[in-house]
């Protein structure tokens, strides 16, 4: 069954709501949907079943009928992306969402090749949230995680500072502890708070050319991230992310809170 996303700011009128532009394109000339088909439509973070009641030239109406259960996890998982060259952000974008990240975070690392200027961070942030609407809507998620780009790693904490922040790092002198023993860490010392949306992880995650020492430092000194490691093969970014983003839910999931 289609999942769409609704902007809060769609009136709810008599317990029914209109679709337009893209979404309504979609339903009528792609998907060729009729009266009385059944949709689902994410709203103010739930999600509806929903009927289509009426078609018209430029929008469609559902009646919206009961309150579907909620798939996404409790966890709140912030994604540090530094930005890659080309298109690989829109691919790490994409599989995150459908992982379940809650939000992302693309940031300008010292080892950043790609720039982007800042007359067209505004027609990059609405490709990106694009893409996530479609892969939230795809991996039947609950909401649609935000995307935000920032100038550096300490305006991406800034916009959004977690409780417990890692740090996959294949440079790091030493032995380093594995992501299964950081989060039993943090699962020990959150007790039932990991349970609250007002408790978050983050993880922080290198352009193609990692992290400068100037970064690592910063995170590790400044913010109390935790340097981890992911095993012994050195990952592109755009495996990191989506790896690391499975690991921590999927060891959260299995791990119970003492």
């Amino acid at each position: 069954m289609q999942r769409y996303f609704l902007s809060d700011d769609v009136a709810l009128d008599a317990g029914r709501v209109a679709i337009v532009l893209e979404d309504y394109h979609h339903i009528v000339h792609v998907m060729r949907m009729s009266l009385g088909e059944k949709v689902q439509i994410g709203y103010k973070g739930e999600v509806y079943l929903g009927s289509i009641v009426d078609i018209t030239e430029h929008q469609v109406v559902v009646e919206l009928l009961e309150v579907l259960p909620a798939s996404d996890t409790s966890y709140q998982l912030t994604l540090y992306q530094g930005l890659p060259k080309g298109e690989k952000i829109d691919l790490i974008i994409r599989q995150a969402c459908e992982v379940g990240v809650t939000k992302i975070i693309v940031y300008a690392a010292d080892h950043s090749v790609a720039k982007i200027s800042s007359d067209k961070r505004e027609g990059r942030l609405l490709r990106w949230r694009k893409i996530a609407k479609e892969a939230a809507e795809q991996a039947k998620r609950r909401r649609i995680p935000d995307v935000f780009f920032a100038t550096s790693i300490v305006q991406a904490l800034d916009i959004d500072p977690p409780t417990a922040l890692l740090i996959p790092y294949e440079r790091q002198d030493g032995q380093m502890p594995s992501i299964k023993t950081v989060l039993r860490t943090i699962v020990d010392a959150s007790e039932d708070q990991l349970l609250s949306e007002d408790v978050s992880i983050g993880f922080v995650i290198g352009p193609e050319g990692g992290f400068s020492v100037g970064e690592v430092s910063w995170l590790t000194e400044q913010k109390g991230g935790q340097v981890l490691t992911l095993g012994p093969r050195i990952l592109r970014t755009e495996t990191a992310a989506v790896v690391t983003a499975a690991i921590v839910l999927y060891e959260l999931d299995h791990m119970e809170v003492k």
